[in-house]
């Protein structure tokens, strides 16, 4: 590990029990009528590289009263291709201008050169866990971390592909990518959940359980909670937060909780958008999880 990491900055941390939502276009009336009751609120990042506009001054107003976590789908820190230069720009800018109390990407392929110029997948694609993949993913993470002068989170995603020349399972992987960089980790659980069932897991509870087991629990900054629209037994399940947390998500939340303790945790929901107050009605559910796994000290206002 190089000596510079050791100048990163974090923010001060969120309260352990904070429970946060995405913020997305078709609620921003609701968030500037109303002082949302909510302990954060999540955004794309590339959402707001604009050099002005009207969701760029939304952001802004927002963030003088709610904290912003900047979440990324683009940077691809596990492509082979390093991320480029005015991606990072813009991030910066946006970083400077809001002062997030989170910044964060997930552990992906997007970018590839191809005769000379340079693609972007469009996706969050998987990557296989080999030593020369941990090498790219490594000086991508390190790299934007210095750019920005901060610690970022890097998230486990859903592959729905294997990779036979793989060298690490996938949570070795990722605590060898903190062990370089001291990034932190976003824990997803709807990622985990949807992976051992497409896998066709015999016991997902019990990969679940092994996998955050397998985690450095204090490198994990976050949790992340989402729903997917149900399909057939046969067919492949989706990752698209289209739906409320299932039955089964609430139920790993708590036991992922009494596994690390409490950590911030965001409620996401992209599409097929519910109404502002049912989004908050998840975050509720998230406060009354935590309430059932550590008592009565877990307190937080109704939302």
């Amino acid at each position: 590990m190089s000596n510079r990491q050791g100048t990163l900055q974090s923010k001060p941390e969120l309260k352990k029990t904070a429970v946060g939502v995405g913020l997305r276009s078709e609620h921003y009336e609701n968030v500037l009528e109303q002082a949302p009751s909510i302990d954060f609120l999540e955004v794309h990042s590339e959402n707001f590289f604009a050099d002005a506009g009207v969701a760029v001054d939304l952001l802004q107003e927002v963030s003088r009263s709610t904290p912003i976590s900047l979440h990324g789908t683009s940077a691809g820190l596990g492509s082979v291709e390093a991320v480029p230069d005015d991606y990072l720009k813009k991030l910066k800018r946006l970083v400077d201008r809001i002062d997030p109390i989170l910044v964060s990407d997930h552990l992906c392929f997007t970018w590839a050169r191809i005769g000379g110029r340079l693609f972007h997948g469009g996706d969050l694609l998987p990557i296989p866990y080999t030593e020369d993949s941990l090498l790219h993913a490594v000086n991508n993470i390190d790299r934007m971390q210095q750019y920005l002068g901060r610690q970022i989170a890097i998230e486990n995603v859903c592959a729905y592909i294997e990779f036979d020349q793989s060298e690490f399972d996938e949570a070795s992987f990722l605590r060898e990518i903190v062990a370089r960089t001291r990034c932190g980790l976003i824990l997803d659980i709807n990622n985990l959940m949807v992976n051992a069932r497409n896998g066709q897991v015999a016991d997902p509870d019990n990969y679940v359980d092994r996998y955050v087991g397998s985690l450095d629990p204090f490198a994990i900054t976050e949790i992340h909670l989402a729903g997917s629209t149900p399909v057939a037994k046969e067919e492949l399940l989706i990752d698209d937060h289209a739906s409320p947390v299932s039955e089964a998500g609430w139920q790993t939340y708590e036991r992922v909780l009494k596994t690390i303790g409490p950590r911030p945790t965001l409620v996401e929901w992209d599409n097929n958008l519910p109404s502002w107050r049912e989004l908050l009605g998840e975050a509720t559910k998230a406060r009354k999880a935590q309430r059932r796994v550590f008592g009565r000290e877990c307190t937080h206002e109704s939302v």
